[in-house]
């Protein structure tokens, strides 16, 4: 499956936490995506963290939301 970039991050915003991507560069594919995620500003709270475990995964992780009232 060939997702753009643009779709990755739509695919985090849509699910409960975020996503997990397993590629080659995580750093590369973390610059190339916050490049992607300034052009979308719905898109500004998802967090772009390089795994701590393996350094080869991405999580594409949404940020908590608040409610403040």
């Amino acid at each position: 499956m060939n997702l753009t970039l643009a779709e990755f991050l739509y695919n985090a915003y849509h699910s409960p936490f975020g996503i997990v991507i397993s590629t080659d560069d995580a750093e590369f594919l973390r610059q190339k995506l916050y490049a992607i995620r300034k052009q979308y500003p719905d898109l500004q709270n998802i967090a772009m963290i390089i795994s701590p475990i393996n350094g080869s995964d991405l999580w594409l992780v949404k940020k908590g939301e608040t409610n403040a009232e």
